[in-house]
């Protein structure tokens, strides 16, 4: 059975729409990244969700409860936001007992559970810190433990990172997911990082225009993309017109093709990868070092192809050579108009 289960959701502000007909379901402790640009209306569907925003049409169910229109700290969902929305005047341990405190807890079980979220997001030794003398790292692990602690139903992520650092960031992203998984939350997640997306989800819902264009496991998303919006949004991927993609790959001509870049390859193939039969000759037009791989541009015909190579002991192209793209035969994706 579903554990959330979204039918038919509509909304719009006035009479300018943000999404309609939305349609999903989640399992019980799944982690679903919602993933688009900004203005697809990622962060609106989280938000009438939660129940912060009203909706136009549409249910929204909770393990069979329908809580579409139900004030939002009667969802039973935790929340933590880009802005944390911290109070400056409290401590760490303050911030984190205060949705405790509103409840009536116990200050005995308050200060049981406080103690035990402290150590879970590994702010020990800060807990009497005001927020004005945290990092940015910490305030967000602050925000996190404030929605953890009153043990949500579902916990929902709006793009808490995009604030921090790459360092920190890539941290939080692990602490966030083995947190999420050892208490088995299920968990909404909302950000426009594709990167972040493929490493912290179960699922990713891709948004564009104010609809789910496509979802499933971040493989999948990555690897087939529907249309030339998802191919576009989730990596480099080379898109081929209808005429090239027939030229080159025997399509029908209906059809765009994207082929990612790395799985094109320079002079030889790899071993026990299927190729088409006749390359492209193209010439090298650029190389850019990415760390651990090297992007070249191709120019083949009139086309321009990105191609990856790893970063190892590979032979190294340099600009104005004179090379042979090979396509792997089971990686052309066609996409739907």
């Amino acid at each position: 059975m579903s554990y959330v289960v979204v039918s038919n959701l509509t909304k719009s502000f006035d009479n300018t729409p943000v999404f309609a007909n939305i349609n999903f379901t989640i399992k019980k402790g799944e982690f679903i990244t919602l993933l688009g640009p900004s203005g697809c209306g990622k962060s609106t569907l989280l938000r009438c969700i939660a129940g912060l925003n009203s909706v136009n049409e549409g249910r929204i169910m909770v393990e069979g409860q329908e809580i579409t229109d139900l004030p939002p700290q009667k969802r039973g969902i935790g929340m933590v936001f880009q802005a944390y929305a911290l109070f400056p005047n409290m401590t760490a341990y303050e911030n984190i007992a205060f949705g405790l405190k509103i409840k009536g807890i116990n200050p005995k079980e308050i200060e049981r559970k406080v103690k035990e979220i402290i150590e879970v997001v590994e702010l020990q030794g800060r807990e009497d810190h005001l927020i004005d003398e945290l990092s940015g790292g910490q305030r967000q692990r602050v925000a996190l433990a404030r929605a953890l602690v009153t043990q949500p139903r579902i916990l929902f992520l709006d793009e808490p990172l995009s604030a921090l650092d790459a360092k920190i960031r890539k941290r939080l992203r692990y602490m966030i997911r083995k947190i999420q998984k050892e208490m088995g939350l299920t968990t909404i997640f909302v950000t426009h990082d594709q990167e972040e997306a493929m490493v912290m989800s179960d699922r990713i819902f891709l948004m564009h225009q104010g609809a789910i264009v496509q979802s499933g496991t971040p493989s999948e998303v990555y690897a087939h993309p529907i249309n030339e919006f998802a191919a576009g949004f989730m990596g480099n991927y080379n898109i081929i017109d209808e005429t090239h993609s027939k030229q080159y790959f025997g399509r029908s001509g209906s059809h765009k093709t994207a082929v990612r870049p790395e799985s094109i390859f320079i002079n030889q193939p790899p071993v026990g990868v299927k190729c088409l039969s006749t390359p492209l000759e193209g010439v090298v037009t650029f190389k850019q070092l990415l760390g651990n791989v090297v992007r070249y541009a191709v120019q083949a015909d009139d086309l321009d192809f990105s191609v990856d190579v790893l970063n190892s002991h590979a032979e190294q192209y340099a600009e104005g050579q004179t090379v042979k793209l090979y396509f792997s035969a089971d990686e052309i994706n066609d996409l739907r108009a």
